[in-house]
């Protein structure tokens, strides 16, 4: 039986639920959820892990307990434990390059400064696997509040609505690159803003 390992990217404990830096918590969350799996502490894996079969998958899902910048570390622990291929393996990020609400896949890809995916890239020796994100948006024009803590800031209540879809929409896309592969998750997936608001359109070419 194939396996699919979907990772989402953020930073553990109370402090952080919520946050921007955290929507890839958030989509695998919710992919969790709509599977009625639960995540729960692996004896070998520094993470939350949650696993299940269905439609000729297993499903293994992962958010680190290491913070961002050591996601790599869970990462490699859960492909040598369960030994999976590099093609199996989609991380879902927050991007703020992406428009809010909009998401963004790819089969490869740099860093594009996320020191999660610098992790990644540096603990698997490469930038070829999949990764899907989940755009935040910048802070708005005149908002004097850094990168860094912009991204540990909570969603705004008006921003709620459509983080609500997009999370949605995060975990139908990983649905569908693990089961219908990245080329249609990216046609049906891959829009530039708010769902709802936008049609989703061709993936541009990857980086």
């Amino acid at each position: 039986m194939e396996t699919r390992l979907i990772v989402g990217l953020g930073n553990p404990g109370k402090r952080y639920v919520g946050t921007r830096h955290n929507v890839g918590f958030m989509a695998v969350e919710r992919l969790c959820t709509s599977h009625k799996a639960r995540l729960a502490a692996h004896a070998r894996i520094p993470g939350m892990v949650a696993e299940w079969k269905e439609k000729g998958l297993r499903w293994i899902a992962l958010t680190p307990v290491t913070f961002m910048n050591l996601s790599g570390q869970a990462v490699v622990a859960a492909m040598n434990f369960w030994k999976i291929e590099i093609k199996s393996l989609l991380v879902v990020v927050d991007d703020v390059e992406v428009a809010a609400g909009g998401l963004r896949m790819r089969e490869s890809g740099s860093a594009g400064g996320h020191n999660g995916l610098k992790s990644l890239i540096e603990h698997l020796g490469t930038r070829d696997f999949a990764r899907l994100r989940v755009g935040i948006g910048r802070p708005p024009d005149g908002c004097m509040t850094p990168m860094a803590d912009w991204l540990l800031q909570p969603f705004e209540k008006s921003e709620l609505p459509w983080l609500e879809e997009s999370i949605n929409k995060a975990s139908c896309a990983v649905e569908s690159w693990a089961l219908e592969g990245p080329a249609t998750a990216m046609n049906r997936y891959n829009a530039s803003g708010h769902p709802g608001k936008t049609e989703s359109r061709e993936a541009p070419q990857q980086n």
